[in-house]
């Protein structure tokens, strides 16, 4: 007997622990509610082995008022649990009312002198168990609420049984017959409990057995759940395993495939996954929207050949219409005009549109089946996300088609682009080689067009370029194409040359200058120019292959050198030019990454008396392959390059170095001015940059002079007077070299930032002609009303030097004096401190 009830009591505990668990996890209030039952269980059998075991009457009746307790406690419980359980309407009301019958009871049973189950003079009677155990069991007279318990028993059997039913028409037939077990068992243990009671069976109280049935059976259930829940899992990871790997699949398509490969690729991948006998990728026939051309058509996981088929009357229309369709059976029968369905006996179909960026249909995924689809989430997921990959994949080949035609033309002038010339010069130039035929390259250019957008500014400048455009796209034809190089240059590409080469270039010269030439109206304006050209045969007689923009550019450069406003036949002789000039490049980028063969000389600057007052910086390269290379040379080079910007960078660091090194030595420093070239000028981060460079040498700004040119200044007024306020603002000075050989007027110099004014060589040398001494004369005059310092450079003779003296100048830079100096003879021109 003890062990039954202890079997019983550990079943109570495991199920009250489990259940609880379940029911706090999945958040089911029936099932803590059940859990709470076993408690009342774990009780009630407690109470009743220790019940059947006393020996002792009094604490037989108190040990019978806690039994019976726990069946009252119970009562409004199973209202609860299974009202809950089998959502029944009135649960909530149902509960409260037992509550309320059955407070009275447990009130009264407690408070009492006597258990309310066996009346005022029990009798504790001992008797053998059927587990052959003795036992005492207590006995008395029933009353009138014994009878009350047994009606509100009977009406809680007969709600139990009333939601066995409407569980299982929920279909939770399990728990449905469960319950209706555990009805029977306590209608049948509730006889036994009576015929105890009456001293006429060696049965014991099994009255918590049923209930606790019902919870091993729920623990049971919930073991099943979880077991078929984690099967459940274990497939849903596979499922996502397998679909990592295909997305895995596609990414790798997507970066290795090329695009007519990864759209085979793709759909191939598809169908193999989804087991699909076809799969279409189809696009909108762009010249019959009607019409479906297919870009791949998979048959059997193998490639068959394209085709195009008309949208109405299949669920493509649909598709394309409104949106994503699936079809998982019948799709033949639905669709009887769409022949396909019929011929190849397709059963289900599946289809998703391929948009555009405006999220519009341009073509369809398709899948078909020759089977019914099972149902499944997987397959229109899989699908959408090859549907928008594709998508994407179609878009991103269009999106290249238009900016590959866009950057074919010129946005300004609407003629084809550089791109697009280089294009065409390959193909003609490599066509051209095969056959043994001739092109020309013509490239020409506005002469000074440089001077109309300082004047009126850019927009006038567009306009102008507009303009040319406009009347050159009138002039192209089937072997004449016209294309905008850059800036204000064109090129006129000549195909199939017969006829004499000279006499085409004059006659289309002479009708590119008419062209040209003609007045340009622009506002209130009337604007002249004119043009200078370049012309290059294709193929050259050379057999090596040859830059024919760079040679026709160079040709060009001739002509403006020549004098402009006429054309120039590019000469092989001009090749040499072109390769010694690529060699100085690639020469000077080495050195300069080296810190190799590149020097510093200084040439002083002095007064009258010959004292140093500063010095001019001046960059000296002698190669080891090159020999000695001018600045004359070297310099434009750098500039047109752009390595200008490194070898302005470097010639500041050396200067500032060879500075610190003098100051080290106990040297007073006198000023060193640098020679600013214009595209160095133009970059906005310079200023920034110059101040960087003296803070990390501590050197003082007011010892550094920018030296630039007249030209330099006039490529970007505004920029210029910026850029030149800001470094005066730190304290650099700001001298203008070669005055009087450029373009500027008074009011231009005036509104410039400066410090000194240097007179140009070419002014030195003709101080014995009368106009070039009267000029020498106004700048000298300048320079005194505007407060600035004047300085003579290319003083080579006495004369020149006193003739300047007496005219008012003060300073002088030239070989009179001294030839530029390495850093380490300059020494001996400065006071020590």
């Amino acid at each position: 007997m003890n062990a039954f009830y202890v079997t019983l009591i550990s079943f109570n505990a495991f199920c009250f622990l489990a259940i609880l668990l379940s029911g706090i996890r999945k958040e089911q209030p029936h099932f803590i509610g059940l859990a709470c039952i076993n408690i009342l269980l774990l009780s009630f059998n407690l109470l009743s082995l220790l019940l059947l075991n006393t020996t002792d009457l009094q604490r037989a009746i108190l040990l019978s008022k806690y039994h019976l307790s726990c069946l009252i406690i119970g009562i409004p419980l199973y209202y609860y649990v299974f009202g809950k359980w089998s959502k029944f309407r009135f649960t909530r009301q149902a509960t409260i009312a037992s509550a309320i019958i059955c407070l009275p009871l447990l009130a009264y049973n407690l408070l009492s002198s006597f258990s309310l189950r066996y009346g005022e003079a029990p009798v504790l009677v001992e008797y053998v168990t059927l587990f052959g155990n003795l036992a005492n069991v207590l006995t008395g007279q029933s009353n009138a609420y014994s009878a009350i318990l047994h009606v509100v028993s009977s009406v809680m059997g007969l709600f139990l049984i009333y939601c066995s039913i409407k569980l299982y028409r929920q279909q939770l037939t399990f728990v449905s017959l469960s319950l209706l077990l555990t009805m029977l068992l306590q209608v049948s243990f509730g006889y036994t409990g009576y015929i105890l009671d009456s001293q006429q069976s060696t049965f014991v109280y099994f009255g918590g057995l049923p209930m606790t049935v019902m919870s091993i059976f729920t623990v049971l259930n919930i073991a099943y759940g979880y077991s078929r829940q984690s099967s459940k899992l274990i497939i849903e990871k596979k499922h996502r395993d397998e679909l990592h790997e295909l997305f895995e699949q596609l990414a790798r398509l997507s970066n290795e495939s090329g695009n007519e490969d990864f759209f085979i690729d793709s759909t191939r991948l598809l169908a193999g996954y989804c087991s699909a006998d076809f799969a279409l990728l189809g696009i909108i026939d762009k010249a019959d929207a009607t019409q479906i051309t297919t870009k791949v058509a998979v048959k059997y996981q193998e490639t068959i050949s394209n085709f195009t088929y008309a949208r109405s009357g299949t669920p493509c229309e649909d598709v394309l219409k409104t949106g994503a369709c699936m079809y998982p059976e019948n799709v033949d029968v639905l669709f009887p005009d769409d022949q396909m369905l019929s011929d190849e006996n397709i059963k289900s179909y599946v289809g998703y549109p391929l948009t555009n960026e405006n999220n519009q249909p341009i073509g369809l995924l398709v899948l078909l089946f020759k089977r019914t689809l099972p149902k499944s989430n997987n397959l229109g997921i899989v699908t959408d996300v090859f549907a928008t990959r594709l998508s994407a994949e179609l878009r991103k080949i269009q999106l290249e088609e238009e900016l590959k035609a866009t950057a074919y033309i010129d946005y300004l002038t609407k003629l084809p682009s550089r791109a697009k010339l280089l294009h065409v010069i390959n193909n003609v130039y490599s066509k051209q080689r095969v056959n043994d035929t001739n092109s020309l390259l013509l490239l020409f250019d506005i002469d000074h067009f440089g001077e109309i957008n300082s004047k009126f500014g850019y927009d006038v400048g567009d306009q102008v370029l507009k303009i040319i455009g406009k009347r050159l796209n009138s002039y192209t034809s089937h072997s004449v194409f016209i294309a905008r190089n850059g800036g204000d240059e064109f090129a006129v590409l000549l195909s199939d040359i017969k006829e004499s080469v000279d006499a085409v270039v004059k006659t289309h010269w002479t009708a590119i200058k008419a062209i040209v030439s003609s007045t340009y109206l622009i506002g209130s304006r009337k604007i002249s120019v004119t043009c200078s050209m370049g012309a290059v045969l294709l193929p050259h007689k050379l057999d090596e292959h040859f830059d024919i923009i760079g040679s026709a550019e160079l040709a060009l450069t001739v002509s403006k050198k020549d004098g402009r406003g006429h054309y120039r036949f590019f000469d092989p002789q001009l090749m040499s030019k072109l390769s010694q000039n690529r060699n100085i490049e690639l020469a000077l980028i080495e050195a300069l990454n080296k810190n190799k063969e590149l020097s510093v000389h200084y040439q002083p600057k002095v007064n009258i008396d010959g004292k140093l007052v500063g010095a001019e910086a001046l960059v000296r390269w002698t190669s080891k392959e090159l020999g000695f290379v001018s600045p004359a040379d070297f310099i434009p080079i750098a500039e047109e390059t752009g390595i200008i910007y490194q070898l302005g960078d470097w010639v500041l660091r050396r200067v500032l170095y060879d500075m610190l090194s003098w100051r080290e030595k106990g040297l007073v420093l006198a000023p060193v001015s640098i020679n600013v070239t214009a595209s160095q000028f133009d970059d906005e981060s310079f200023a920034e940059v110059l101040l960087d460079a003296i803070n990390s040498f501590d050197i003082d700004a007011s010892l550094i002079e920018i030296e630039l040119t007249e030209s330099g200044l006039l490529i970007e007024k505004e920029r210029a007077i910026a850029q030149l306020s800001i470094l005066r603002g730190h304290g650099f000075t700001v001298s203008l070299d070669d005055f009087g050989t450029g373009y500027s007027s008074l009011s231009y110099l005036s509104a410039l930032p400066l410090d000194v004014l240097k007179i140009d060589k070419s002014f030195v040398d003709g101080l014995d002609d009368v106009k070039d001494r009267e000029l020498v004369k106004t700048i000298i005059a300048i320079s005194k009303s505007m407060e600035l310092s004047v300085i003579a450079e290319g003083t080579e003779t006495k004369h020149q030097v006193e003739t300047l003296y007496n005219m008012g100048c003060e300073l002088f830079q030239g070989y009179y004096f001294s030839k530029p100096l390495p850093a380490a003879e300059l020494c001996s021109w400065l006071p020590k401190t």
